[in-house]
């Protein structure tokens, strides 16, 4: 899979600033989804969703790099973590801050660039990959995205910091990630996105740099994927192990059946999802308070003066166990998910019927927005 996962385009915006094209749910997406369908008179279906997918992601925009800090400061001098924003509120901050550190650093052309647009996208046969052996490919393209910006940051901007805000899209064959990059970093350097064919070019040859960085992540996923009898001790070594992977889930129809079934592997099945609901609800608290410990210490740091402490909402949730630390905790969900997903599909040998959950993407006909959750219901 050498194109599991590319970097596929590249455009350079000199209007006005526009994020809009960045949430899939918007009027705007959906105005030229809808042009698209008149031109073509086919078309193309919204993808639905795989198991993994949830309502939470569909439309979402997020700020990266400085931009994260700029959007999370709130009018009265407090800090709130983007994540307890809306949707609208953050894309609103986002534009807001983003306009504001431009007209900090004007530019002298007549027709300054406001931002480039970036497009990475991932193939189905990778897409198809991953979710055959319980892995997020959202998770993957998200992980692969933050890290190969955070590269070329370094490569390009050593001792400086880009600001970017993406929105991950499912409107079309294969999954992708649509990225607007602010073109001043944090200290007011031009950004820039060039290639050349010449070998004798000045050009800084940034995107060539960006496809070398999505070649060697390919590599090292064909690797992974390529030893199944190790793939849990790899993926159990990763810091984010508890959330790239999923739960299998099942059909309305099937769960009605399921409850039927007063069998030995159903009631674990019920237990095992019901114990990995709580603790996925009790870690995102935990993890939402040391967060805002954090990002409430990076804006101090980046103003160089004194934040207000964050709002946070109250903790209505208490930890399963209050005892373990969070990284100890995370690789107990993370050994739980795959113990549950083992069973499932034990069961589904024993007990065969179709899951039509676990079908490829090409086989889905149902929109994504009638997509439930990540995870299995029974």
């Amino acid at each position: 899979m050498k194109n599991g996962q590319i970097f596929a385009y590249k455009s350079t915006n000199r209007g006005a600033l526009d994020i809009e094209y960045l949430d899939e749910t918007s009027q705007k997406k959906e105005w030229l989804r809808e042009r698209a369908l008149n031109k073509s008179e086919v078309g193309k279906k919204l993808k639905a969703f795989a198991d993994y997918a949830s309502k939470e992601t569909v439309g979402q925009v997020h700020a990266g790099g400085f931009l994260h800090n700029l959007v999370r400061i709130n009018s009265d001098g407090t800090s709130t973590s983007p994540i307890w924003l809306s949707n609208e509120e953050r894309k609103t901050r986002i534009v807001e801050s983003w306009l504001k550190h431009l007209d900090q650093f004007p530019s002298s052309s007549k027709n300054p660039v406001i931002q480039h647009r970036l497009v990475l996208s991932m193939s189905t046969e990778q897409h198809d990959a991953f979710v055959a052996v319980g892995i997020n490919p959202d998770q993957v393209l998200h992980i692969t995205m933050k890290k190969i910006m955070k590269k070329f940051g370094e490569r390009f901007h050593n001792g400086d910091s880009i600001g970017y805000a993406y929105g991950f899209h499912h409107d079309t064959d294969n999954l992708h990630v649509h990225v607007a990059l602010c073109p001043r970093t944090k200290l007011g350097k031009y950004v820039g996105c060039s290639t050349s064919r010449s070998k004798t070019s000045k050009h800084k040859r940034q995107m060539d740099y960006l496809r070398e960085c999505f070649e060697l992540e390919n590599k090292r996923w064909e690797k992974d994927l390529s030893q199944p009898q190790k793939l849990d001790e790899i993926l159990a070594e990763r810091r984010d192990c508890h959330k790239i992977v999923f739960n299998p889930r099942l059909t309305a129809i099937r769960r009605s059946q399921l409850v039927a079934d007063h069998n030995g592997k159903v009631q674990q099945l019920q237990q095992m999802y019901t114990h990995i609901n709580a603790m996925e609800l009790n870690f995102q608290k935990l993890l939402q308070e040391r967060d805002a410990r954090k990002a409430s210490a990076a804006v101090f740091r980046f103003f160089g003066g004194f934040v207000k402490r964050p709002r946070s909402p109250p903790i209505l949730i208490p930890r399963v166990n209050p005892n373990l630390s969070i990284s100890k905790q995370r690789q107990q969900l993370f050994e739980l998910k795959r113990k549950y997903r083992r069973l499932h599909n034990e069961y589904k040998k024993t007990y065969p019927y179709d899951y039509g959950a676990h079908q490829t993407e090409k086989n889905r006909i149902h929109g994504y927005r009638n997509s439930n959750s990540n995870s299995l219901t029974i």
